[in-house]
C-alpha cells in the first residue's frame, strides 16, 4: 500500500462511526523517548506512541509532551485501548527529528540557521588571539598606548541551548 493510500485508509477508519479509531483527550502523566503514560477516565494507560512518521520513511518526528499537559489520542483498537497514539500535545516538552536532509524550521526561522557552535568559538579565540598577539611597529618619536586584552569566547556567551542538532 503506497503512502497516500495508508493516509486515506487511516482518516477513513478515524472519521467512521461504526468501529475504526476512536479520539479522546487525556493527561500526560510520564513522558518517555516515543512512549507516555496518559490518565483516561480515571485510569492509566502505559506504552501510548509518540512516533510520528510512516515505516518506510527515512524521517521520525518525536513530539514529546510536558508531563500534565493534554493530548488527544487515537484508539487504533477500535474501543479496546491497546493501540494508542498521540496525535496532538496542547504543550510539548521537547521536538525530536531525526534522519533525512529535510528542512526543520522552528519559531518561524527569522533567527536564520543553526550554527557549528564548537567550530565558531575557535576561531572567535583565534581571533582574539591574534589581537592580543599583535605589535605595531612604531617610530621612536610615536607615544605608545595599551589596549586593553580581549577576553576569550565561551559557548555559553551565545549558545541556545533549547536548540540542539
Amino acid at each position: 500500500m503506497g503512502k497516500h493510500s495508508e493516509i486515506k485508509q487511516l482518516i477513513r477508519s478515524i472519521a467512521s462511526t461504526g468501529g475504526g479509531a476512536t479520539l479522546f483527550e487525556a493527561t500526560v502523566v510520564e513522558s518517555k523517548d516515543t512512549e507516555c503514560t496518559i490518565k483516561y477516565q480515571g485510569l492509566e494507560h502505559k506504552n501510548v506512541r509518540l512516533v510520528c512518521g510512516f515505516s518506510q520513511s527515512l524521517t521520525t518526528v518525536i513530539v514529546k509532551p510536558a508531563v500534565n499537559s493534554t493530548v488527544l489520542v487515537a484508539d487504533l483498537s477500535s474501543g479496546k485501548m491497546r493501540d494508542l497514539v498521540v496525535l496532538m500535545v496542547e504543550k510539548a516538552e521537547t521536538v525530536t527529528i531525526n534522519g533525512g536532509n529535510e528542512t526543520i524550521t522552528i519559531n518561524g526561522g527569522e533567527l536564520g540557521g543553526l550554527i557549528n557552535i564548537a567550530a565558531l568559538t575557535d576561531k572567535l579565540n583565534a581571533l582574539v588571539n591574534t589581537f592580543n598577539t599583535h605589535v605595531h611597529s612604531v617610530s621612536e618619536n610615536a607615544t605608545l598606548t595599551t589596549t586593553q586584552q580581549a577576553q576569550t569566547f565561551k559557548k555559553s556567551d551565545y549558545e541556545d541551548t533549547k536548540i540542539k542538532h
